[in-house]
């Protein structure tokens, strides 16, 4: 049998990677027939040595994960076995890994390494989705089956409990704590963090892991004043490098952090630091030399830990916070429970195992017990039954699901060509920026936008660097006095009007709304976040329909709860006032907001959808699909080409009963199409193709995305393969040969856009392309 795992994996610090790595090893010794490939999920391409590594999935680009399907066919894959934890991949709450197991064909198994009592209403979806094409679901106690059976993920009958495994290099060798063996490497030998060797004598407290602020190791270290007074030998080792993901956001802000307080309560000679990885043989030598396992963290949530499943398996007494997973596996007597963020409770249960040895030789000898159930042999032997079920059962059964278009490479050569490091020129001569047109906010807001989406398939540093400019750009365009914003500001940095109401309002919203929900560092999702506050009362009576919808549209980018409730006010006054406008017009024959059709037409519906998502409100949903879908026949979206709405606008008093005129045709007296309003409707179906499950609105969504390409009345691309930029528009007989801001920004947008949700896959680059 031949299986496929997609997770993380060494070298990549992580303990999925290193769960990973042991599960291929434990199913490799549990069957002599059975060959393992391992699907890494990197953050960045890195050589990979091992030769079971297969092509890897980088996290953060949508279009690597489809790609796996078939690379697995072409292995001859029996079961695709997914490591799942949100944070590994990519997409809002890992919805990427939708895109890879769609494409499935063969049985899928799915393991749960988190299961939350509370999800958020993405995070439910997500895994929902994931559920249903797995054959079979495991998790790894009791508890978090109940969790799942009860928030109705999977159905009872197709969840296996399988517990995780702890290599047997950490079963202890003998009755008594004897085996001391030196940790090597440079990192050990440093006098200012010992190596284990060195603790003889001590009696010691250890915890090892990447280190975040989860971690509460700050309760640990405030407890020790107390411990250090009752027993002054005690020594406090703290294993481990920071989280990556941590480093990234914040750099080694925690991990000082905590150096600072050993420091201030003088407790130096009593904790220690090891700050690196460690490998399986370091850890057995740690956790041989430790008397009592600490894991003060913070989240109830935790439902599996495998620095506590290894610290029980090599028989270590634990003193832990009472989340799910230490609950579950220290309730036979392995371990004491303390309360959350309670540093004189975890100090006196110390205290309590010390002063009474016969407690804590109780303590080791049942942690001995159970870990003796939790070596990988005997894991292994499990997860092989598990395989082996899913392989019998077969797929689950599932509508298979549009397949993504092919478009062109991500080009950012014209984009760039626009950037400064003022923000975005709006227009250009051909593809020559045309400096004397100067800066707008709207602009440089769809820039912000785009930054973000590039940022996760480009060269990083470019993109962060053009967000932190786009932001401080709208920060220097808002009017604090007034709430409101300037819009036009001259090659020579002057700003060319006064702060005023507008459209610009509205997709600034959605910019800001967009850093937030892309979690970036505090210090750039703290300033958008301000900003967005600060804008609210102005944005609540913008007199624009569109900016209205546009700020609705930036504000159902993140999760509600991560909006203070002032904006979570603000979604649902200006989604009621779109709602209410369409109420008032929609009529037999014009299902639409307002008695004109304009401009960026399908961000009123696509608001609407996305407002009644977020707010559980399915009456604003209907009204958006309606209104979309009415749209999209106005525009002869099933038709053999897109024809938009042009920029002299479509009334409801026109006579659309020209017999001579094909279906969803309109009169050439409307004028030029706009990229803008094909962006706007590719995105629209996009969102309500992620809101209902319909794959027919991801086939109209790609439908509209090629009017880029030639599905459009004259039949020629509007996107210009050779520049990366996008024509200004379409006109009754060509193009029109500028390829300004507005354009190409509304085409990258959609781009962007369709990739991230799967239906859009990059064609390879051709020999003459450049990035």
């Amino acid at each position: 049998m031949r299986v496929a795992v997609v997770s993380t994996f060494p070298p990549r610090p992580c303990g999925i990677g290193t769960f990973s790595q042991d599960l291929r090893a434990a199913l490799r010794e549990s069957s002599p027939t059975i060959d393992v490939d391992i699907i890494s999920i990197v953050r960045e391409q890195t050589e990979q040595t091992d030769p079971d590594v297969l092509p890897l999935i980088r996290q953060d680009v949508r279009s690597d994960y489809p790609a796996v399907a078939q690379i697995v066919d072409s292995r001859g894959t029996d079961v695709v076995l997914v490591e799942h934890e949100y944070g590994i991949f990519g997409g809002p709450d890992g919805a990427y890994l939708l895109s890879l197991v769609q494409e499935l064909s063969q049985p899928l198994v799915l393991t749960l390494h988190t299961v939350l009592s509370r999800p958020s209403v993405s995070q439910a979806e997500t895994l929902r989705a994931l559920c249903r094409h797995a054959t079979l679901v495991t998790v790894f106690t009791e508890t978090a089956r109940r969790m799942v059976v009860s928030q109705r993920l999977v159905a009872p009958e197709r969840i296996r409990v399988v517990p995780h495994g702890a290599p047997t290099i950490l079963l202890p060798h003998s009755p008594s704590k004897d085996v001391r063996v030196a940790v090597g490497g440079p990192a050990a030998a440093d006098t200012s963090r010992p190596a284990i060797e060195r603790l003889e004598g001590r009696t010691v407290l250890s915890t090892f892991g990447l280190i975040s602020e989860g971690k509460a190791l700050e309760v640990a270290i405030r407890a020790l004043p107390a411990v250090v007074a009752a027993h002054p030998e005690v020594l406090y080792l703290i294993a481990g490098q920071t989280h990556p993901e941590v480093v990234k956001r914040e750099g080694e802000k925690y991990r000082l952090g905590l150096e600072r307080l050993v420091r201030d309560l003088g407790l130096t000679d009593h904790v220690h630091f090891l700050d690196r990885f460690l490998t399986d043989e370091e850890l057995a030598a740690l956790l041989a030399s430790t008397d009592i396992y600490l894991t003060p963290y913070r989240s109830r949530e935790q439902i599996v830990s495998g620095a506590l499943t290894f610290a029980v398996a090599a028989g270590c007494p634990v003193v832990s916070t009472p989340y799910y997973y230490a609950e579950d596996l220290l309730a036979s007597g392995a371990g004491v429970l303390v309360p959350f963020d309670d540093s004189p409770a975890l100090g006196r249960a110390v205290i309590d195992f010390l002063d009474d040895p016969q407690r804590l030789a109780a303590a080791r000898t049942e942690a001995r017990r159970v870990g003796a159930k939790l070596a990988w042999p005997a894991v292994g032997g499990q997860i092989m039954t598990v395989l082996r079920e899913a392989r019998e059962l077969g797929p689950a059964g599932r509508r298979k699901p549009v397949a993504p278009a092919s478009g062109p490479r991500l080009r950012p050569d014209h984009l760039l060509s626009l950037s400064d490091d003022v923000g975005i020129i709006q227009h250009a001569r051909g593809v020559v920026p045309l400096r004397s047109s100067g800066y707008c906010v709207d602009d440089v807001a769809r820039q912000v936008i785009v930054a973000i989406g590039m940022e996760r398939s480009g060269d990083s540093g470019v993109y962060d660097r053009m967000l932190a400019r786009g932001l401080a750009f709208l920060l220097h365009a808002f009017d604090p006095d007034t709430g409101l914003m300037r819009n036009f500001m001259g090659y020579d940095r002057q700003w060319l009007d006064e702060p005023h109401d507008g459209d610009h309002l509205g997709r600034t919203a959605w910019a800001l709304g967009a850093v937030v929900a892309a979690h970036p560092p505090r210090s750039v999702r703290r300033p958008a976040l301000d900003l967005l506050r600060a804008m609210a009362d102005r944005l609540r009576t913008v007199d624009s329909l569109r900016a209205a919808a546009l700020t609705v549209v930036g504000l159902t980018r993140p999760e509600l709860d991560a909006l203070p409730g002032d904006l979570v006010d603000l979604l649902r006054a200006l989604s009621t006032r779109l709602l209410s406008a369409y109420r008032d017009w929609n009529r037999e024959g014009w299902h639409w907001f307002e008695p004109t059709l304009t401009y960026d037409n399908a961000r009123l519906p696509q608001a609407l959808i996305a407002a009644g998502e977020r707010l559980g409100d399915s009456g604003m949903v209907d009204a958006g699909l309606e209104a979309l879908q009415w749209y999209a026949d106005e525009c002869g979206l099933a038709g053999e080409h897109v024809r938009l709405v042009g920029n002299r606008w479509r009334s409801a008093q026109d006579d659309h009963d020209d017999p001579d005129l094909p279906v969803g045709d309109s009169p050439p007296s409307e004028g030029d199409e706009q990229p803008l309003d094909a962006s706007a409707l590719a995105e629209a179906f996009a969102d309500a193709r992620r809101v209902t499950g319909d794959e027919a609105h991801g086939v109209l969504a790609v439908r509209s995305l090629e009017w880029f390409y030639g599905r459009n009345r004259l039949g020629v691309p509007v996107y210009d393969f050779a520049t990366g930029g996008c024509h200004d528009g379409l006109g009754d007989e060509a193009l029109n040969d500028n390829e300004g801001a507005e354009s190409t920004l509304a085409f990258l947008q959609a781009l962007l856009e369709l990739e991230n949700a799967g239906l859009q896959s990059s064609l390879p680059p051709s020999s003459s392309s450049s990035r």
